[in-house]
């Protein structure tokens, strides 16, 4: 009996350190202790990161919610009129409205693809030991720093007559193409233009995925027999699958929304040859001084553009 009296004095044994607490430990703790904790900890988290939060609502979601109300209203010289959803009817029922939307998805299509695999390709050859690399790297850099202008005007210059790009094709195959002027070649020479400009973006973030790669990995399927390409599809290429997911993501979503180049290009033109959906919310915008309707535009976009990212994001979520 004593040794009982003795051994119930003792205090309780004290697990290693950091541990946490057992379920017996919870379960003594008193209720009124536990959510007053808790509530401590929102109230530090709220002082922390609410401030922060309540200017991202003030900057991107006030504009967007206000889009969204614009879209529902006729505005003409300062006087709002509720219309319901006669803009998306009419947007729905225009002929420009399917064929922008073509243009859009194959813009985006075309430049992902083309991003991505020059991306990969570039970060492939330099995940090699090459001295060479460290002078390389920066330089392959430059495209995707440049500014939007001066991209759009390098490849004006490029493409036009006399440009570098038909001075090749006439040295090698006798042939001058008129680029931004042809409704068959504009989009086309465009979306070279943008994979120029956004490959680098997916070359940096699979570089860094490749180099992240513990080397007993990649060594270990070398051993058992895999060769240089069942190594990248078996190995490198899950291993890195969130970074392919989230950078796959970003660029879908700032593909389908890029405007400068296309529109610094060929301003939509020829023959409304690469009027993709954003161009065509600027012209209604800002040549046709239809605000209602633009808005209307653009809260479709967003739905488009959604429909194509959120997906993606919850299937890597479930992965």
């Amino acid at each position: 009996m004593s040794s009982v009296v003795a051994e119930l004095g003792r205090p309780p044994k004290q697990g290693p350190a950091g541990a946490p607490p057992s379920r017996s430990e919870l379960d003594r703790t008193p209720r009124g202790g536990r959510g007053r904790g808790r509530w401590r900890a929102l109230g530090a988290v709220a002082t922390w990161i609410g401030p922060s939060y309540l200017v991202l609502l003030a900057v991107m979601g006030f504009p967007a919610a206000w889009n969204v109300a614009i879209s529902f209203f006729q505005v003409s010289y300062g006087s709002n009129r509720f219309i319901g959803l006669a803009n998306y009817g009419q947007i729905l029922s225009s002929g420009q409205f399917y064929s922008s939307l073509w243009l859009t998805l194959y813009w985006t299509a075309g430049v992902f693809v083309g991003q991505f695999l020059l991306g990969l390709a570039l970060a492939l050859l330099f995940n090699r030991r090459m001295r060479i690399a460290r002078y390389l790297k920066p330089l392959l850099i430059i495209p995707w720093a440049l500014p939007g202008i001066v991209t759009a005007t390098s490849w004006t210059f490029l493409y036009s007559q006399d440009g570098l790009v038909n001075q090749v094709l006439g040295a090698l195959f006798g042939i001058a193409p008129t680029w931004l002027s042809s409704p068959t070649l504009a989009m086309p020479a465009v979306i070279i233009a943008g994979i120029w400009k956004g490959a680098p973006f997916y070359f940096l973030m699979i570089l860094a995925g490749l180099q992240s790669i513990p080397k007993e990995l990649v060594e270990a399927a070398q051993v058992d027999g895999a060769n240089r390409l069942r190594v990248l599809v078996s190995v490198e290429m899950p291993y890195i699958s969130n970074i392919l997911a989230v950078t796959s993501v970003l660029g879908l979503i700032w593909t389908a929304n890029y405007f400068d180049g296309i529109y610094l290009m060929t301003q939509g033109g020829p023959i409304n040859a690469t009027l993709t959906l954003p161009i065509w919310i600027y012209n209604t915008a800002f040549s046709d001084f239809n605000i209602s309707e633009a808005s209307a535009l653009s809260v479709i976009l967003l739905l488009i553009v959604l429909a194509l990212s959120v997906p993606a994001l919850r299937q890597r979520r479930r992965a």
